[in-house]
């Protein structure tokens, strides 16, 4: 039996090779960029992408634009960024300019300036600072690079304070280090965080507006086909998870997303307590709505620890739970392919699929303007570990031994002279607020697996189940 494979956080860091400024090419034929600037919009497929609106046209339009620059330049806390020193008055211009702003792709049609001024001008859940939610956003929007997963400490003072509350958990009372997250396990969240930011900049906006807000939630309308296109199937996906419906047909049904609890104790903390490279207010509480959806409302936030029907480790999400959240995200069916022969023991055996089908499924979905997010594996060997000084092959320390897995985002590749491929990718775990580039050589047989659009694989992964039957 394969085996469904955990993806936390990368603990061998050092295995990319940074570059601020790569060549992107995510269609050879449209897009040419030499150059990646922060605050533009990262690749994209100029044939598919739809005439973007970069102009105040309406009063209503002006009126908000003018309220948010006028608030945020009153704010000097809030009125230069800390992450890049930039202002974020500049930065919201930029947005203007590159149609991120005016964008109604979400699921409300609410545009990304509607759901900013909403954030200024509604009250926000207690403990929360409306100027400092919306420079978040903001620096979120104009380069999601600044997106991460690295939690942030929690001062002995806040710490006490947590502890002497009759709501935490007796595991937390008792073991108050659980707090002390360090290698956390949130890579799957905060890549649907990071591709959200970059793909869908209105939708990502109103997240933040409704998990900052007084209701601590944002209610997501999902049609039944955007989870299998059998609608029974559907369904049971919704019990299965667990999700929170707060109405349903057999058409589409509204979700509940709520972040746990503790993720509202580590957003004050973050408010007050925030250090650069750290997970700003934001990111703690997208990150704790997705890993609540993916993992049957049992994540706390406190202790980055889940429970569930899928996974028996404590951290992170597996590949399922993934691909269920990437669908309601998207509100479109993802399907995951999963690349690798996996044994019980967790050994890697062998591939479903060949070099060249895995690299055209990542590159023909980069050039519909899709992000892929990968989940990757490093096994004893590729992680360097057989070449140390007293290795000894058991079973335990085998060659072909998984032992850390991770998610990354792949959000272009360039081709060079002799058609080698180099993936531009963004990690929310590699303490870099840039892309990095991997070869397609070194990353694509690490990849376990990777979730696409239906459309785009489904005869071949019709072709990979047929294969995994007969053998």
């Amino acid at each position: 039996m394969v085996q469904q494979v955990g993806f936390v956080n990368n603990a061998n860091r050092a295995f990319g090779v940074s570059q601020q400024n790569p060549v992107i090419n995510n269609n050879q034929n449209i897009v040419q960029k030499s150059s990646y600037e922060k605050g533009s919009l990262l690749p994209y497929n100029v044939a598919n992408l739809v005439p973007i609106k970069t102009r105040l046209e309406t009063p209503e339009e002006q009126n908000m634009y003018s309220q948010i620059v006028s608030l945020i330049q009153t704010s000097k806390e809030n009125s230069i960024s800390p992450n890049d020193n930039v202002s974020v008055t500049q930065k919201l211009d930029t947005l203007l300019r590159n149609g991120k702003l005016l964008s109604s792709s979400s699921n409300d049609n609410s545009t990304t300036l509607k759901n900013l001024y909403d954030i200024l001008t509604l009250p926000r859940c207690y403990g929360l600072d409306n100027v400092k939610i919306l420079a978040q956003t903001i620096d979120a929007l104009y380069d999601p690079t600044v997106i991460t997963q690295n939690f942030g400490d929690i001062p002995n003072n806040i710490k006490n304070q947590i502890l002497s509350s009759d709501d935490i958990a007796q595991g937390v009372k008792v073991n108050p280090e659980l707090m002390d997250v360090e290698g956390s396990g949130t890579c799957v969240a905060a890549s649907v965080e990071f591709h959200m930011a970059n793909k869908h900049p209105a939708e990502f906006a109103r997240w933040v507006s409704g998990l900052t807000s007084q209701n601590k939630e944002v209610e997501q309308k999902v049609r039944l086909d955007a989870l299998s296109k059998f609608k029974m199937d559907a369904v049971a996906f919704l019990n299965i998870f667990e999700a929170k419906q707060k109405d349903f047909n057999f058409d589409y049904t509204t979700l509940s997303l709520k972040p746990d609890d503790g993720a509202y104790i580590r957003a004050q903390v973050q408010d007050k307590h925030w250090d650069k490279g750290e997970r700003s207010i934001v990111d703690v509480l997208m990150q704790s709505t997705l890993m609540q959806l993916g993992s049957q409302g049992s994540y706390d936030s406190l202790t980055d620890i889940r429970g569930g029907k899928f996974s028996t480790n404590p951290q992170g999400l597996v590949e399922t739970e993934k691909t269920f959240i990437e669908s309601v995200v998207e509100n479109n069916e993802k399907m995951s392919i999963r690349y690798q022969k996996v044994d019980d023991n967790q050994n890697l055996v062998g591939w479903e699929c060949d070099f060249n089908k895995i690299q055209k499924h990542i590159i023909d979905t980069l050039n519909t303007g899709e992000d892929v997010i990968i989940g990757y594996v490093l096994t004893n060997e590729t992680s360097g570990k057989t070449k140390k000084a007293g290795y000894v092959n058991t079973v335990d320390n085998a060659p072909n031994k998984i032992i850390n897995g991770h998610e990354i985002t792949i959000v272009g590749y360039k081709t060079d002279n002799n058609g080698k491929v180099t993936f531009i990718c963004n990690d929310t775990d590699d303490d870099k607020s840039e892309l990095i580039e991997y070869s397609a050589d070194f990353l694509i047989p690490k990849i376990h697996h990777a979730a696409y659009p239906v459309a785009m694989i489904q005869d071949d992964m019709a072709l990979i189940e047929a294969q995994q039957m007969a053998a």
